[in-house]
């Protein structure tokens, strides 16, 4: 499903009381205390991110060229090691697609999931253009503050937006895109799904030094 998800683009650009009350004494008061715990927990602590509208006259240009014959695309599935990928959380867990070129697409997940975090990374790089996706109806007209102004969010040409987010930075060697997919049974906000998205994005963009 995810790469027939993601073949689209290819051909466009070509929670409870903690245990048990402790034992009464008649020396002694305890005092019990309330946790709360939640079906899909993105940050350890708060403040949790939220987005803002973007500027309704943005303008994105491209670092690439997509018709360079020359230029070909960053690979992050397997230019960094799977050490290199433990570094920072994450192990690729699909084979590298390269049938739809020029495209470059594989999956990864977290190596240290904690409950409600079930869910996903597709990585790709390809040559679909920001322009292509905002006449498409997919851009998320939202941005989280004070992160790379170039990095955008949008949505799938297919498949329940609820469940997913896109974040993506426009390269000299093609768009690097970070699709995080959530599947476990809680409701993450939009906001949570494009962190997710986003976190990992800058992670594999940081640990390869692809600018």
């Amino acid at each position: 499903m995810r790469t027939r998800i993601f073949t689209v683009l290819a051909t466009c650009c070509a929670v409870t009381l903690s245990g048990c009350a402790p034992p009464q004494d008649t020396q002694s008061a305890h005092t019990t205390t309330t946790e709360e715990t939640y079906p899909f927990e993105t940050w350890e602590s708060p403040p949790k991110p939220t987005m803002i509208p973007l500027p309704p006259d943005r303008e994105y240009v491209e670092a690439f060229d997509k018709f360079d014959p020359n230029n070909t695309l960053y690979d992050l599935c397997d230019t960094l090691t799977p050490e290199q990928l433990a570094d920072i959380g994450l192990e690729k867990d699909t084979v590298t697609n390269r049938e739809s070129k020029p495209f470059i697409d594989c999956g990864m997940r977290e190596t240290n999931l904690v409950d409600g975090q079930n869910g996903g990374f597709n990585v790709s790089t390809h040559f679909a253009r920001y322009s292509w996706l905002r006449d498409h109806g997919l851009i998320i007209d939202a941005t989280f503050p004070g992160i790379d102004e170039r990095i955008y969010f949008s949505n799938l040409p297919q498949g329940n937006t609820n469940r997913h987010c896109d974040a993506a930075v426009s390269t000299s060697h093609g768009r690097i895109s970070i699709t995080y997919t959530y599947s476990g049974d809680g409701k993450p906000t939009k906001d949570e799904l494009c962190w997710k998205a986003y976190e990992t994005l800058e992670k594999l963009r940081t640990k390869g030094n692809f600018t």
